[in-house]
């Protein structure tokens, strides 16, 4: 009986330091919290990207507004508008139909603000998605899974038919998908998917400069229209601003793995306890 004991004493060690093995050697996972993702869209890099024009750049009796880009920024909301429904998003603050340019806002440094593990309930029509991101900061591109959630929401104006003129971006994700490297052309498999209305490739990112110092990790690089622009004639992959991200390093905690040490500590403890029991019995 006491070698049975034994045997299964020494199992379930062994399967204590095989957990431990497996979770230490997990240990440099981490995950983001905090920071934010800046885009900065180039105006007339973004008109010469889209193809769409319906109509005149010249005024007409019939038509007397003129000269409208082919898509320009119209509405920027930032993270605090998360509890705007997706109608209040594409409707509110919206001009006359027949808009000149003069309602163009500035597209440069737009502030998406990085979401926790957690997001409040979604309004109607949205889909605010939480942090999922993990990595091994060893390996960034090679580990990295999930995505890093992006609250914020950008309504364009396309020079088409109204009311099918307003588009809306947002409710974005950063993630990585290495099958969309391509060295030709710079594309680094990084890309921010929109999940506004359906998810699609809203923009590709481009030559993407990688820093990770201290607990601060930082992505910079170019942007290029992704399959979300596709139908308004966008070209896609051409080339339209730039972004940088900048968010905080989080370590996977390690409070469950050093538990399991502390129980592995507790059965090498009960096993000297046996041993001196048997001893004294034997002597």
């Amino acid at each position: 009986m006491n070698i049975t004991n034994y045997q299964l004493r020494y199992c379930c060690l062994a399967v204590l330091t095989l957990v431990i093995i497996g979770m230490t050697g997990n240990a440099r996972a981490a995950s983001v919290s905090g920071g934010a993702l800046i885009l900065s869209l180039d105006r007339d890099a973004l008109i010469a990207g889209v193809i769409q024009d319906t109509y005149p750049d010249t005024p007409r009796a019939s038509f007397p507004i003129c000269c409208r880009p082919s898509l320009y920024l119209e509405e920027f909301y930032a993270a605090s508008a998360a509890d705007k429904t997706f109608f209040q998003l594409r409707d509110e603050n919206t001009p006359d139909l027949y808009d000149s340019v003069s309602d163009e806002i500035s597209a440069v440094g737009l502030q998406f603000q990085v979401n926790g593990s957690h997001v409040a309930a979604n309004p109607a029509g949205r889909k605010n998605q939480a942090t999922t991101f993990s990595f091994d900061p060893a390996n960034l591109s090679g580990s990295a899974t999930g995505a890093i959630g992006l609250g914020g929401a950008m309504r364009y104006r396309v020079d088409v038919t109204p009311p099918a003129n307003r588009v809306l971006l947002g409710d974005m994700t950063l993630e990585y998908d290495p099958t969309l490297v391509d060295v030709a052309t710079g594309r680094s498999g990084w890309v921010l998917m929109n999940h506004l209305g359906f998810r699609i490739s809203g923009f590709d990112l481009f030559d993407v400069d990688t820093q990770l110092t201290g607990d601060t990790l930082s992505l910079s690089g170019g942007l290029g229209l992704g399959a979300g622009f596709d139908h308004l004639g966008g070209i896609r992959d051409y080339r339209v601003g730039t972004f940088s991200l900048q968010t905080t390093v989080v370590p996977v905690p390690g409070a469950v793995w050093l538990f399991a040490s502390g129980l592995l500590g507790l059965g090498l403890a009960g096993k000297r306890k046996r041993r001196l029991i048997d001893f004294w019995r034997t002597a």
